[in-house]
């Protein structure tokens, strides 16, 4: 099934009608594109924060119509006048496409994203210290490949420990000492002993793909 954050229907995540800054989409966008093995559909401009601010032809505040005859304007400044380059786009528009780059590459190259396993870690990490339901955590694996996802829908940051129950690692066959490298950053994570946890920090509305 088709998974999507943005249309043609719906207000633009970064129109002030609905989130009205593009980068609280990123917890929500990371879900969407791993949760499952459907295709993502990318609403052009998204990944450059495009607001869809005014009324071009059809379209009304906050969308970018599909019956318009009209550039989308975040856009144009990736587009540069046909060098395709992102030459207008500001530091914190290619930041943002720079995220949407590396998490599609992710799903595209990884085969646990792809094709794996899907196994649910709320109910083993309720009782955590610093855990609380703006966490949504899951792990998708195949038997060669594991990625831990972490996304943090709050507005604030959160550190805790988070925990993989004894059936999953035992269908893993895993156990000590554990490294993980995040997919979006190159950031690095390890414990010394997998039964205890790993502990992880998320700045406010982010998250990791933690392979392992």
């Amino acid at each position: 099934m088709l998974r999507f954050m943005e249309n043609h229907d719906e207000e633009r995540i970064a129109n002030n009608a609905f989130a009205g800054n593009p980068w609280l989409a990123i917890p929500g966008m990371i879900v969407t594109a791993t949760l499952n093995t459907g295709p993502i559909m990318l609403y052009s401009g998204q990944e450059v924060g495009e607001p869809a601010n005014g009324s071009q032809g059809f379209s009304v505040n906050g969308n970018t119509s599909i019956f318009d005859y009209c550039s989308i304007p975040e856009h144009q400044k990736w587009f540069n006048n046909g060098n395709c380059d992102g030459g207008q786009l500001s530091e914190d528009q290619k930041n943002l496409r720079n995220f949407y780059v590396k998490l599609l590459n992710a799903v595209l190259s990884k085969e646990a994203l792809q094709n794996g396993e899907f196994y649910e870690l709320m109910l083993a990490n309720e009782y955590q210290p610093g855990f609380d339901t703006k966490l949504y955590i899951y792990l998708r694996y195949t038997a060669d490949q594991r990625i831990l996802i972490i996304t943090n829908f709050s507005r604030n940051q959160r550190q805790f420990n988070i925990k993989l129950p004894g059936d999953l690692l035992q269908k893993l066959n895993i156990s000590g000492r554990i490294e993980f490298t995040d997919l979006l950053n190159d950031s690095k994570y390890s414990t010394n002993d997998i039964s205890q946890g790993v502990n992880v920090f998320l700045p406010a509305t982010s998250g990791l793909l933690l392979e392992f």
